[in-house]
């Protein structure tokens, strides 16, 4: 499994454990997304939920470990082993490398509680220049969400 995590030291060193241990608890051997809050005043963190499927917002880990995940995923269900699905022998060898911000356009109502909404998009420009991983597909002039 490749645990995705936020590049907090003092919380990875803590919750990555944690997560590591419900999993194992439960034999989990696929890709997933264990979630936890963390209180920065306290810095104690609370468990939320396992997701067995890889997240929307794996693309920060990515960034910051080089591994493609999407990627070794699919090699691993194809029967690759976890070297030779992301060029590393164990949990310990990922190490993190700079920082990720990952945003998103959403598409809500504010003036009506913020429900989600729909429309035309009449104007996309997207992000560009150096550091900068655009995923994106659906957004576009003229696109309808």
């Amino acid at each position: 499994m490749i645990w995705d995590w936020f590049s907090l030291p003092v919380a990875s060193a803590r919750v990555l454990p944690s997560a590591m241990r419900i999993c194992a608890h439960v034999d989990y051997e696929c890709a997933g997304t264990v979630e936890f809050l963390m209180d920065m005043a306290d810095e104690k963190f609370y468990f939320i939920e396992v997701n067995p499927r890889v997240q929307v917002e794996h693309t920060v880990t990515e960034e910051v470990t080089g591994i493609d995940i999407v990627r070794a995923q699919i090699l691993i269900a194809e029967g690759k082993t976890l070297a030779e699905a992301t060029g590393k022998e164990n949990q310990s060898q990922i190490t993190l490398n700079g920082h990720a911000l990952q945003t998103r356009v959403t598409t809500e109502d504010p003036q009506n509680n913020f429900i989600p909404d729909y429309g035309r998009i009449t104007a996309y420009r997207s992000a560009t220049g150096m550091g900068i991983r655009l995923d994106g597909g659906t957004a576009y002039a003229g696109g309808v969400i």
